[in-house]
């Protein structure tokens, strides 16, 4: 049963009063509020929400009120939450847990909203209640860690695609269920709003000072590898020594054929990159085909792997995480890091764009690298860090107008 509370500010007084329930009246469903400023109007919506079964009163959007005065009463195939579920549940060519993680995003950040909206209806999806929504998405905050954060654009983005796909299903259903899709008219934040919360560049300075802040010799390595070469923690601990090809050449390559992925029940497994476009060939430094010298490449088995936790099984991140926060700890005691710089390992991956940047390598080189699928993601994610390369780009110009030739930089 859904119940209201009062809420008082510091000095005791009321304020408000907040609805809080469950949804869907079970012990593990998500905690939903809403709040008012009197106490009439949430007792109200508290029958509201106890006649719909503990879920969202039907034409309801969270902090906007009914988007319609008398909210027709959808067709149960017709009605977002079992619309949406039904979508995710057929959709083709996706693995098992990208589709419980979609459920899991809809009951989270969707239902809540439009759980008991009509997908036909032009008052429940348009363009004014799906960008209350997203100012919603804008003003959440969730914990990460130790760390209370807002809802990341990127998370924003991902949830804002979830409703597009769901929607754009019933403009192409057969007959229409719509003539189009309010989410196409959509203002999203911008992957760079966030930016400072989200990365942390190091320099190749602060890498090397962190790196000798680590006690175990493989940690040492694997952050040499991860600077070095870009890849994801879950591409980089799948690496095995047949990956690594040309190594008696002056171009040594490393192949990403494979990344640890998890399943519908939480477990892991080898299996494809994140994308097509991850499934990539990059040259490696010497310094990098160094360290997986000494991580055994030649002594190994073909389909070994180079990084291993306990008895030569997985390393986790948690593992590692573990010991990375500690080196981070002692690093920033040793005056390596600022007292506000706090990097995780995929900041080894950002710091590894950023140098490529700052020396004037350009976003399509780096997304063929970094294996993003678009370079549209490269420039929403690294397109701020583009001035660096100003001073390279202004004495290529400068060159070419005083009638000299600039030297041509190889980067294969």
């Amino acid at each position: 049963m859904a119940s209201v509370h009062p809420r008082k500010n510091r000095a005791g007084e009321i304020t408000s009063f907040q609805v809080k329930w469950r949804d869907g009246g079970g012990r593990d469903g998500a905690w939903q509020s809403e709040t008012f400023e009197d106490q009439d109007s949430a007792g109200v919506f508290k029958t509201a929400v106890d006649e719909a079964g503990q879920h969202w009163p039907p034409g309801w959007v969270k902090g906007q009120g009914y988007i319609a005065a008398q909210p027709a009463q959808p067709e149960d195939r017709y009605r977002f939450r079992q619309y949406a579920t039904t979508m995710i549940d057929n959709r083709t060519g996706i693995e098992e847990r990208y589709r419980k993680d979609c459920h899991r995003d809809l009951k989270t950040y969707l239902f809540p909203t439009f759980g008991e909206c009509d997908v036909r209806s032009v008052e429940h999806f348009s363009s004014d209640t799906i960008d209350a929504w997203i100012r919603k998405l804008e003003q959440t905050w969730i914990w990460r860690g130790p760390d209370k954060k807002r809802l990341s654009p990127k998370t924003i983005r991902n949830l804002h695609g979830l409703l597009s796909s769901i929607l754009e299903r019933a403009v192409l259903a057969e007959p229409p269920l719509r003539d189009r899709n309010p989410c196409k008219l959509s203002n999203l934040p911008r992957a760079d709003d966030q930016i400072d919360d989200e990365m942390c560049f190091m320099t190749p300075q602060e890498v090397d000072g962190l790196m000798r802040c680590f006690s175990v010799r493989q940690d040492q390595l694997l952050v040499t590898v991860a600077y070095g070469t870009g890849l994801r923690f879950g591409e980089l601990t799948a690496l095995m020594p047949q990956d690594i090809t040309d190594r008696n050449t002056t171009k040594p390559k490393l192949r990403v054929q494979r990344a640890w992925k998890r399943d519908e029940d939480g477990g892991y497994f080898l299996g494809p990159p994140k994308t097509k476009r991850a499934r990539r060939t990059i040259r490696i430094s010497s310094s990098v085909l160094e360290a997986f010298d000494e991580l055994g490449l030649y002594e190994l088995q073909d389909e070994q792997l180079l990084f291993t936790g306990a008895g030569g099984t997985r390393l986790h991140y948690s593992t590692f995480g573990d010991r990375w926060a500690r080196a981070v700890r002692l690093a920033r005691e040793a005056g390596v890091f600022t007292a506000g710089k706090k990097p995780t390992p995929h900041d080894l991956r950002h710091s590894h764009v950023a140098a490529l940047i700052s020396a004037g390598h350009g976003l399509p080189y780096v997304q063929r690298r970094v294996g993003h699928e678009s370079i549209q993601t490269t420039n929403d994610v690294y397109g701020h860090l583009l001035p660096e390369a100003d001073d390279d780009a202004m004495a290529t110009i400068e060159a070419s107008l005083a009638g000299g030739r600039p030297s041509l930089r190889s980067v294969g």
